[in-house]
């Protein structure tokens, strides 16, 4: 029902706003400062008298399309925090990488002009070195090995490392297990991959996964990977099916092995210094509406698989999926890596027996 504002009301709110005038405003505290109110829009908050106290304005970038399960999760957060806090926080979603790359939406949060973000494992190291187990290959037999250990001793383990560097753990959120495709043959076994030039992200392990595969490995930027594979500057990659579709890899890619040689996880992160600045119920309204989105976008990306995989078959990609004895053919390969890891990464052998490697 629209409103309508009476004659006297208009006249006494008039009389309010010039006895203001003559005084000091406030809204439960002192008048803000110039200074002060420029720190305020830094921290993302703003003080407001109907709301009973300041306002939040989280911007939560990412780097994928907003119809994945990581990209609805963004989503659903941004409405259920909304919806417990009645609006003294609200979400900006940037997605598909609107504002740079995970690596650029690190460093932002870092600075403070990005309050959270959801970046792939994968980009961590540079942040927090062991971070690198994530790009161990056959770390987890499936995903509810991957899930009990990112929200168990593993996660415990890295979290603390996290803090250090700025960033508060709000959870993991799945990607699914990668696999390969390429454009040149069907990959079966290690020996299919030799020569071939697949992408990769610039991590040290999964430069020398590929080469204990024969193959090499090309750092290129996810943004631009359609682009390379397209142009041929690689033959192939490596991704979990949700990015083959949702970028559509599969049109310049004629194959695509099961190989489910390695998991892609994402660890959703808010600013330690940002989250510590909220009032405590507000802080128990992030934690309550992530521990909700935490078990809703596994659901989701596990829902999301199924039609994934039928997108695929009719796309007309040629799909592989290993024999047994061909799968531990490639663990086999792939064994010399866990040793690199174990003797370059502070901490490694804990972190394997963290996830009971």
């Amino acid at each position: 029902m629209q409103k309508r504002v009476s004659c006297f009301s208009v006249c006494l709110l008039s009389l309010l706003l010039v006895l203001s005038g003559c005084g000091s405003s406030s809204t439960g505290g002192t008048a803000q400062t110039g200074a002060d109110q420029t720190g305020a829009a830094q921290s993302g908050a703003t003080q407001t008298e109907s709301s009973g106290g300041e306002t939040y304005t989280i911007k939560f970038a990412h780097v994928v399309r907003p119809t994945v399960a990581k990209g609805k999760a963004a989503d659903k957060f941004a409405e259920l925090i909304e919806q417990k806090t009645n609006g003294r926080i609200t979400v900006e979603v940037f997605p598909d990488s609107q504002l740079g790359s995970d690596r650029e939406i690190l460093e932002q949060i870092q600075s403070g002009t990005l309050q959270m973000g959801s970046p792939f494992t994968g980009v961590m190291p540079s942040f927090v070195p062991q971070f690198q187990v994530f790009d161990l290959p056959f770390l987890f037999e499936d995903k509810k090995e991957a899930f009990d250990a990112m929200h168990g001793a593993l996660g415990d383990v890295l979290n603390g490392h996290l803090q250090e560097k700025g960033f508060r753990t709000l959870g993991y959120w799945d990607g699914g297990f990668k696999h390969f495709t390429n454009s040149k043959q069907p990959i079966e076994k290690p020996a299919d991959m030799n020569g071939l030039k697949m992408r990769t992200s610039q991590s040290p392990l999964l430069i020398s996964q590929f080469r204990a595969l024969g193959a090499g490995g090309i750092s290129v930027d996810f943004a631009e990977l359609y682009t390379a594979l397209q142009n041929k500057t690689v033959d192939g990659q490596e991704n979990p099916l949700s990015n083959i579709v949702s970028k559509k890899l599969y049109e310049v890619q004629d194959y695509m092995t099961l190989s489910a040689h390695g998991y892609m996880g994402y660890v959703w992160l808010i600013s330690d210094d940002f989250y510590n600045k909220l009032p405590q119920d507000l802080q128990q309204a992030v934690d309550e509406a992530a521990k909700e989105v935490n078990q809703w976008q596994w659901e989701q990306s596990e829902a999301d698989e199924q039609k994934y995989m039928q997108e695929l078959k009719e796309s007309g990609i040629q799909i592989t999926e290993l024999t047994p004895e061909n799968r531990q053919a490639f663990i086999d390969a792939t064994k010399g890596v866990y040793d690199e890891f174990k003797k370059n990464v502070p901490g490694g052998e804990d972190l394997l027996k963290a996830v009971n490697k």
